[in-house]
């Protein structure tokens, strides 16, 4: 028992170590900054107007973060048979690419499928917010439905 108990108190007091010394410069420290801020949280919505056009059955909710001026996502977040209002944090561990950063002016959009796969289908229901990164109120509402031809 005392050995269990050493063993802890050293695994514990270890675990406690001061951050690294290239961290604690006014470059690192905006580094670490930026890793502290890599979310986005908020909540997502259905316009009353479309609660009878949820699918029935099976159905995915994917969120997907990009900045303003890329076409592909930064992080994406899929749940299956979300219920609404649907409380959501992206974080990095959500990212497409571990080397971009969740930072800066964010558009969220946010879709309702019967499918899991990216791009939108016809059908499908959406909606679209702008957010910064950090930003813990974001609201989303699904509002829209998409009319393309899904080919």
């Amino acid at each position: 028992m005392r050995y269990l108990l050493f063993l802890f108190l050293v695994l514990f007091l270890s675990s406690c170590q001061d951050i690294p010394s290239k961290y604690k410069t006014p470059e690192g420290k905006k580094i670490l900054e930026k890793y502290k801020k890599q979310y986005v949280k908020g909540v997502v919505l259905i316009d009353q107007k479309l609660r009878n056009k949820i699918p029935e059955g099976d159905k995915f909710l994917i969120i997907s973060v990009r900045k303003p001026d890329q076409a592909r996502p930064i992080a994406v977040l899929r749940v299956k048979n979300p219920e609404f209002p649907y409380r959501f944090k992206i974080t990095g561990k959500h990212k497409i690419n571990p080397e971009e950063f969740i930072e800066g002016d964010l558009i969220l959009m946010a879709r309702l499928s019967k499918e899991a796969t990216a791009g939108f289908k016809k059908g499908d229901l959406y909606g679209v917010a702008q957010a910064k990164a950090g930003e813990e109120n974001v609201k989303i509402v699904i509002k829209d439905i998409f009319e393309g031809s899904g080919k």
